[in-house]
């Protein structure tokens, strides 16, 4: 069977029987949901929380303040995690963004870094974007770590107010005249002396995240961390 049309035939499948794995269509194993554990295995980890100074983090440096910041995959086109955040984003697999979520929960706790934070903040999309899509895959995301973590997630706080044009394509200096002061503190009191941890499914210059962390940087004595699922390579 050609890869792209079984790539298909198990897209639908995880919509219809969600049980089953998004990597090879197998049934995943009592009590597992999203891939199987050899599938999972597959998936090509970065272990940038267990790096100081990583990649994510340099970043930020000389850009925005954070705490820490990692991406637990690297995310490359046509592998199985660009795959599975389609199904989330454009698919309406909500599945997949909790399945996604209580894997990152899990890497928090086991690295101790869930008790450094108090509560989690996915990127926002504009209203258009999101009525569009029906819902914010990050806040989906966040979700899952929730449910694992039991840190509260707060998106309705923080609020996209520029519907910007796509990144895809553009340089890290067009990437951030694209989304610079985009974002909005609706509730600052909220979050004043909180450990913040910004959510997202994919990072490639992080600009989107430098100016959400613009936003928070009027807000007393909060601190940032940075969370996504995926960091953009090759």
């Amino acid at each position: 069977m050609p890869d792209l049309f079984r790539k298909y035939l198990f897209g639908i499948a995880a919509l219809v029987f969600p049980e089953i794995c998004r990597g090879c269509g197998e049934w995943p194993g009592a009590g597992r949901t999203g891939l199987c554990r050899r599938c999972e295995s597959e998936m090509p980890r970065t272990w940038f929380e267990k790096v100081p100074g990583n990649p994510v983090e340099q970043m930020f440096w000389g850009r925005a303040k954070i705490e820490f910041a990692t991406s637990l995959f690297f995310y490359r086109k046509g592998e199985m995690l660009q795959q599975i955040i389609h199904q989330l984003k454009y698919k309406r697999d909500k599945n997949a963004g909790v399945y996604l979520g209580r894997l990152a929960g899990r890497v928090l706790l086991k690295e101790a870094l869930a008790e450094k934070i108090d509560c989690i903040v996915p990127v926002p999309l504009h209203p258009k974007k999101q009525r569009i899509r029906g819902y914010n895959q990050s806040q989906i995301i966040a979700r899952g770590i929730g449910e694992i973590t039991k840190h509260p997630v707060n998106s309705e706080s923080v609020i996209r107010t520029v519907h910007s044009a796509s990144q895809t394509r553009r340089g890290r200096y067009e990437r951030w005249q694209n989304v610079e002061g985009i974002f909005k503190v609706l509730h600052p009191h909220l979050f004043q002396n909180k450990h913040v941890l910004i959510l997202d499914d994919v990072i490639t210059t992080g600009a989107t995240i430098e100016a959400l962390c613009a936003a928070f940087s009027h807000v007393s004595g909060v601190r940032i961390s940075v969370l996504t699922i995926g960091i953009a390579a090759g």
